[in-house]
C-alpha cells in the first residue's frame, strides 16, 4: 500500500504565524527607535524633564535640566592669541573687584594695564558683574561663608587653574580665569568647588598653623606641625577643629596607609609633580577625580561636588563612600537643596 506524504500540522502553522508576528512587532520597534532618535538628535531635544518654575524637585537630574536651560557666558576665543597668553606665567589681572557692604554693590578697584588684545575682556563689565551674581546667587553668602573680593584674570598655561578661593584675615576671595568660564556645567562645577572649600576651611572648620618650614619641609618638621593638631585631623596645612566636616572626613578616610603614603607624596610634590599621578593610580578607587588625591583639601572639595552635582551613589567603594559622607549631614541636605533650587530659579530669569 502506498503512503502519501502528509501536510504539515494546523499547531505548526500556528507557532509560524506566532513567530512571523513578533518578528515584525520587533522590526517596527527597531524602525519607530531610530526615527525617534533621529527626531531627538534632528531638533536637539532633551530627554531629561525640563525644570518647571517652581523646582521643587531635588534630584541631580532636575538640577542638570535646569543647568542646560542657563546660557552660555559666550566669551570670544582667543584665537591665535591663546599661545600668545600661555607664555605668560599667571597669565594677566584684568580687574579687581570690592563688595561695598553698605550698598551690596560690586565695585571695581583695579584694572591693571593689560596687552592690546585683551582690552574687550578687561572692559566687559557686565560679564565680570554677571559671574559675582552667579556663585553669589547660587551659593550662600552669607555672614559666614561671605566672599567680599573678585579678581578676574585670563591665563591659557598649561598649570592654570579655572578659579580659586583664599581666606585672607577672614575674608574670603575669589579668583576667576576667564579662559575657563564657557558652558554652565563647567561653571557651575567649578564654583561648586569653590564653594566647597569654604565650607570646609573656614575660621570655625579649621584652626591656621604658621608654616616656619616653607616648601622644603622634612618629615620631622611635618611631624612637628602635625603634633599641634592635638589628635585632631591634620591637613598638612592646618588643624582641623573637632566638631568640623574636614576632622571627621579626614579621621575617617585619610587614615592609616593611603595617609602615610600621601605624606610622602606631599613632602616630595614640589619636587616630583609625578609622584601625585602615582598616589592617584594605586588608590583609584578611593578618590572621585586624580586631581581629588592631591591633598585632603582638594579631596573633601571634589567629594563635596559630586555631592551637589550627581545623583547619590548606590556604590560601596571609598570615593562612593565620600559622597554619601555629606548626606549626614541634614544642614549639607538642605544646602544642596538650596543650591539647586537657586540654578533652577536663576535659569528661569534668563528666559
Amino acid at each position: 500500500m502506498i503512503q502519501s506524504t502528509s501536510s504539515p500540522q494546523p499547531s505548526a502553522w500556528k507557532v509560524w504565524a506566532v513567530l512571523g508576528a513578533l518578528l515584525l512587532i520587533c522590526c517596527l520597534g527597531v524602525l519607530c527607535y531610530w526615527m525617534a532618535l533621529f527626531v531627538v538628535v534632528d531638533r536637539n531635544i532633551s530627554l531629561v524633564p525640563t525644570a518647571t518654575l517652581n523646582p521643587t524637585c531635588e534630584t541631580a537630574n532636575c538640577l542638570n535640566a535646569c543647568i542646560r536651560r542657563l546660557p552660555d557666558f559666550e566669551i570670544a576665543p582667543l584665537g591665535n592669541r591663546w599661545s600668545e597668553l600661555s607664555k605668560k606665567e599667571g597669565g594677566y589681572e584684568l580687574a579687581r573687584y570690592r563688595l561695598d557692604e553698605q550698598t551690596s554693590e560690586l565695585k571695581q578697584v583695579a584694572q591693571p594695564t593689560v596687552p592690546e588684545y585683551l582690552g574687550p575682556y578687561q572692559t566687559d563689565t557686565q560679564l565680570h558683574q554677571r559671574i559675582w551674581n552667579y556663585f553669589t546667587g547660587i551659593f550662600p553668602n552669607d555672614t559666614e561663608l561671605h566672599v567680599s573680593y573678585m579678581a578676574v584674570y585670563m591665563d591659557s598655561s598649561e598649570d592654570r587653574y579655572q578659579a580659586s578661593i583664599w581666606n585672607l584675615d577672614g575674608k574670603w576671595r575669589l579668583y576667576i580665569n576667564l579662559v575657563e568660564f564657557n558652558d554652565p556645567e563647567s561653571v557651575v562645577d567649578t564654583l561648586a568647588h569653590e564653594y566647597g572649600h569654604m565650607l570646609t576651611l573656614n575660621g570655625n572648620q579649621v584652626t591656621a598653623l604658621p608654616d616656619e618650614y616653607g616648601l622644603e619641609r622634612e618629615q620631622t618638621d611635618f611631624d612637628k606641625m602635625r603634633a599641634k593638631c592635638n589628635g585632631q585631623f591634620f591637613s598638612g596645612y592646618e588643624c582641623a577643629i573637632e566638631k568640623s566636616y574636614l576632622n571627621e572626613f579626614g579621621n575617617r578616610f585619610w587614615v592609616g596607609d593611603v595617609y602615610d603614603t600621601w605624606v610622602q607624596v606631599f613632602l616630595l610634590s614640589e619636587k616630583d609633580q609625578s609622584a601625585i599621578d602615582e598616589f592617584y593610580t594605586k588608590y583609584s578607587d578611593q578618590f572621585v577625580t586624580d586631581y581629588a588625591a592631591t591633598n585632603p583639601h582638594e579631596d573633601i572639595a571634589e567629594s563635596w561636588t559630586e555631592f551637589i552635582m550627581r545623583p547619590k551613589p548606590t556604590g560601596t567603594s571609598i570615593a562612593d563612600q565620600k559622597i554619601l559622607f555629606f548626606y549626614e549631614f541634614p544642614e549639607l541636605v538642605q544646602l544642596r537643596s538650596e543650591v539647586i533650587y537657586n540654578v533652577c530659579q536663576y535659569a528661569i530669569t534668563q528666559k
